[in-house]
């Protein structure tokens, strides 16, 4: 039940906490906010008389069946009291908090590792615990003032998800290049003991962090659990990109191998454990090692997928489901733009479909695009730009009637802009195809082939 019970305007009641309000971008039709009046470009002040700092501010105190909200119209300040289910968003959307810096200097740091030419956002070092719980950022807790973390207690936010790569605390600062780094495992556990879940990576760099630092991490961190849910390894990258940065060494196959050993023996003992595995390693250790990976089972509920581990079993499993239902041919043959890493895989995955190679079959071409800007070494989908997708579709000579399908990891969030600033326009304009970009799991693309696909040719049929 919502009801607006009172609007007032004049003077806005006295405020606790230090927010200087929250410009609204968009409220949601409908919504109980626009039911109240509210609308973009307005000042949003306070919610039950706490000023708001961020969205964070807005989502924790929204959840109250009761809600005084004191808002700023073209210079005018108002009050609103409104009542709605606790559990339903007032519907405004306020633009997240300008990002923390980090203080760190990691050798392996990407950011030091960008081409020149890439969008301005991509050379922020960030590092903000409020973007860890919004959107799993990974944080070292290095910048958190006691403010912070009462905050974080209070507000409950979790899970959170923090850059370890050694609890050995000297290590641990020569790994950050910050001698003022604190120890990790006392911040570990007080978040822990206040209730806050955590997810945590080790970036594995061999000769450094690894070996008996890698089990002692384990160790310390397997000593928190559950709380501490989950430790992914993940190996370190680096691009073509490192004048003026010490040298790192890279990852072969045999080290890969070596690791993936390693990792499973550890596994085991937390499946021996709890249950389980704990420790993850990340999809690109059997992309280096070349070997098959493991079944998704291996993966417990897939805590770290966001940050790479389990992509390619849970896209494995997802098609062999989808595909199922696809029926028939396809009206116009498909191009598919995957990154180095994922091509061999997608390319036997696309093979299980097509079983009729004749003229009225599927007729459907993986394109493997060499990251050239950033160097071989970044094998990834979600680091291509628009410059290197053109080269390689350039040199497959593909028919014309051919469309085009880039995966939409490619692309920054609500765009269809590259992390080269290039345009999905761009790629079409430059290659002479019909050019979409598709969605990146298999799950949601196979919907898309099964239905997007058909309705989309018929209405450009009409259109012609």
């Amino acid at each position: 039940m919502e009801s607006v019970e009172g609007r007032e305007s004049g003077g806005a009641a006295p405020l606790r906490g230090d927010g200087n309000g929250l410009t609204i971008r968009e409220v949601v039709e409908g919504s109980p906010g626009w039911k109240a009046g509210l609308r973009p470009g307005d000042s949003l002040l306070s919610l039950n008389g706490v000023a708001l700092r961020d969205l964070i501010d807005l989502e924790f105190f929204q959840a109250e069946a009761r809600v005084s909200l004191s808002y700023r119209r073209a210079g005018e300040p108002f009050q609103i009291r409104l009542r709605k289910d606790p559990d339903l968003s007032l519907g405004i959307v306020v633009d997240p908090p300008p990002i923390r810096r980090c203080p760190n200097d990691c050798a392996f740091c990407f950011v030091d590792q960008m081409p020149a030419g890439a969008r301005k956002t991509l050379y922020i070092r960030d590092e903000d615990y409020r973007y860890s719980f919004l959107y799993g950022n990974f944080i070292t807790l290095t910048n958190l003032t006691e403010k912070d973390y009462q905050r974080i207690l209070e507000q409950r936010l979790s899970p959170l998800y923090i850059s370890v790569h050694a609890t050995e605390p000297i290590l641990r600062r020569q790994i950050l290049k910050n001698d003022r780094a604190p120890d990790i495992l006392p911040l570990l556990r007080r978040l822990s003991e206040g209730g806050i879940t955590l997810h945590t990576q080790v970036v594995l760099m061999p000769g450094i962090n690894d070996g008996e630092a890698l089990i002692r991490t384990w160790e310390d961190l397997s000593a928190l659990y559950p709380r501490v849910a989950s430790l992914a390894v993940v190996p370190v990258g680096l691009t073509s990109h490192r004048e003026g940065l010490p040298p790192v060494p890279s990852i072969d196959a045999p080290f890969a191998k070596k690791m993936i050993r390693e990792i499973v023996s550890l596994q085991k003992r937390g499946m021996d454990r709890w249950g389980d595995p704990f420790l993850y390693p990340s999809d690109e250790w059997y992309v280096l090692a070349k070997t098959p990976f493991p079944s998704l089972s291996r993966y417990g509920d897939l805590p770290q997928l966001g940050n790479g581990v389990g992509l390619v079993p849970l896209f494995r499993k997802q098609w062999m489901s989808g595909i199922r239902r696809l029926q028939g041919s396809l009206p116009r043959p498909l191009a598919l733009v995957t990154g180095k890493g994922f091509f061999p895989y997608l390319k036997e995955f696309i093979s299980s479909w097509i079983v009729d190679e004749s003229p009225k079959g599927k007729k459907v071409t993986v394109l493997g695009v060499e990251n050239r800007s950033m160097g071989e070494s970044v094998t990834v989908s979600g680091l291509l730009g628009a410059h290197d997708i053109i080269n390689t579709v350039a040199q497959a000579k593909l028919s014309p009637e051919t469309l085009l399908l880039v995966p939409d990891i490619v692309l920054r969030e609500g765009t269809e802009i590259l992390i080269d600033d290039g345009t999905i326009g761009d790629i079409a304009k430059s290659v002479g195809l019909d050019t979409l970009a598709v969605p990146s799991t298999a799950r949601e693309f196979c919907a898309w082939l099964g239905e997007t696909f058909p309705t989309l040719l018929k209405k450009r049929e009409r259109i012609a």
